[in-house]
């Protein structure tokens, strides 16, 4: 039902930037980030070698992946560019084991552009449904006994946060950006927990037309 609200949202979003005359792009785009605390740290055997791997499960890692619609406005160095998203870190195991946190970004930034190929944006961003999920897993308790096969779902609260963004254009379709984001998560454990979720990235976005 969300991912309905979402896409009517950009619908109408489409219809009011057509209707000013504005120049309407919709693009996709792939990035990766870094930062935030350590949800939870994971130690990756690969099979047939006695090497282990440490990996942490970060509240502001991850693959990120969006689409989305851009309109620049006529005759202004400014345009206004709404997505939505999903951004996952993740780790799997040799036994169908899997740890992700995973959650799905909505966001309004708004950019000035100083040249047809560079731009700087702000804007607000909300990552909505955090969850940390563990399925067929394999945890040691603080004990040190080894526990498998565990499944296991914790919710998280988002925050609304901030984007500073900038853009490079490769091409008129193609560009390529850094961003900071400023975030926070928080659960209900035996106390509220806030979860600093601040993060880095850089990404790639294709517009269309």
């Amino acid at each position: 039902m969300r991912h309905i609200v979402v896409a009517a949202l950009l619908c109408g979003f489409a219809y009011s930037a057509q209707a000013e005359g504005a120049a309407l792009r919709p693009f996709v785009g792939l990035g990766y980030t870094s930062g935030g605390e350590t949800l939870l740290p994971v130690t990756v055997s690969p099979q047939g070698s006695s090497t282990q791997y440490k990996e942490d499960i970060s509240a502001g890692a991850g693959v990120e992946g969006r689409v989305g619609l851009s309109f620049r406005l006529s005759e202004a160095p400014v345009s206004i560019r709404a997505s939505y998203g999903i951004h996952n870190d993740q780790a799997n195991g040799i036994t169908n084991e899997r740890i992700f946190f995973r959650r799905y970004p909505v966001e309004l930034i708004g950019y000035y552009h100083f040249t047809d190929r560079a731009s700087v944006g702000i804007g607000v961003r909300r990552a909505t449904r955090p969850a940390l999920r563990l399925k067929n897993a394999q945890l040691t308790t603080t004990g040190g006994t080894k526990v498998s096969g565990v499944n296991a779902v914790v919710d998280f609260e988002s925050s609304t946060g901030v984007v500073l963004e900038g853009e490079w254009l490769l091409t008129p379709n193609w560009g390529i950006g850094v961003r900071y984001v400023r975030e926070h998560f928080t659960y209900d454990g035996v106390e509220r927990v806030r979860v600093n979720a601040d993060h880095i990235g850089v990404n790639t976005q294709w517009y269309f037309r």
